[in-house]
């Protein structure tokens, strides 16, 4: 036996008992977020305001899952812009002493695995991430993008997934500036309507009713109307239109009788049509003038 085999010996062991350690926090930290994710979603079920706070973190990380989107509210509602501890030093920052041991968890997608039915499922695992304010990096005024308003109804009425058709008032319903109709999967926009604000504001809960109807003529917009909506509002804070006609303050049991799970899978359908709608939009704006921007501060 070579004199040096208790060395290799010793560190084979500890690498194994990195790797389990490795796999026990991570099991650990799944069950974490889990727990986090879905007593955030409940809390926003029951809140309007919570809620509301939801749709603007939704829009501030669009590329997020709202489960992710609901773990970094639960452990840092004034998060920003974050990133793993890689990305800062890729960045030229460091985490500070002090927030090391204080990272926001988030899951992301791992490796493929097939269950008993074989059905293929995905394993996830936990990624510690940092805010900005949690590393001493310098703060840069993101460039805000203001669009004119004549510009962004062009869009949608360029990009609107179903005909958009001008009636008479008298053929809406009283107070309704546009309605998706299922019958004829095409939107009816009151043709007095001139306030470019309200316009965008209609026409895009509508177009959010469109998606999510795929074309079926019994389609029940009532049972819908809270993702439209929400989908409406995201696109208004998304594109610097007015969001006063939003109002959740105050609501609540905005998702009757569903547990954490449904809830989450209402906030992600939220999240695709809103982002089929921004992707449609960002495209066709692209080929409209350049719009000005504008320091955030």
């Amino acid at each position: 036996m070579s004199v040096y085999q208790d060395v290799f010996d010793q560190a084979l062991k500890r690498r194994e008992e990195g790797r389990q350690n490795f796999i026990n926090e991570n099991k650990e930290n799944r069950k974490k977020c889990r727990e986090m994710s879905d007593e955030m979603a409940i809390r926003l079920a029951n809140d309007g305001e919570i809620y509301r706070q939801y749709l603007d973190k939704q829009n501030t990380f669009s590329h997020y899952t709202p489960n992710n989107v609901l773990l970094i509210m639960a452990q840092k509602p004034d998060a920003t812009r974050i990133g793993s501890y890689q990305y800062w030093r890729e960045h030229h920052a460091s985490i500070k002493k002090e927030e090391r041991e204080n990272p926001i968890l988030i899951l992301e997608p791992g490796e493929k695995y097939t269950r008993q039915d074989h059905s293929v499922g995905t394993y996830y695992n936990t990624k510690k991430n940092y805010d900005i304010s949690q590393t001493n990096a310098n703060w840069k005024p993101k460039q805000e993008t203001i669009y004119d308003m004549d510009k962004l109804v062009e869009c949608i009425a360029t990009i609107s997934p179903v005909p958009i058709t001008q009636v008479d008032p008298e053929k809406l319903p009283a107070g309704t500036g546009a309605l998706y109709d299922p019958s004829t999967d095409s939107i009816k926009l009151h043709n007095q309507l001139d306030n470019g604000t309200t316009i965008f504001q209609c026409v895009t809960r509508e177009m959010a009713h469109a998606l999510m109807a795929q074309g079926d003529p019994q389609y029940n917009r009532d049972i819908h109307g809270l993702k439209a909506l929400s989908a409406s509002y995201i696109l208004c804070k998304r594109y610097g239109v007015d969001i006063k006609a939003y109002n959740f303050d105050g609501a609540d049991n905005l998702f009757p009788d569903m547990d954490a799970a449904q809830i989450k899978q209402e906030l992600s359908i939220i999240k695709h049509t809103t982002q089929e709608i921004s992707r449609r939009m960002d495209r066709e704006l692209r080929h409209l003038t350049p719009q000005r921007q504008t320091e955030v501060r």
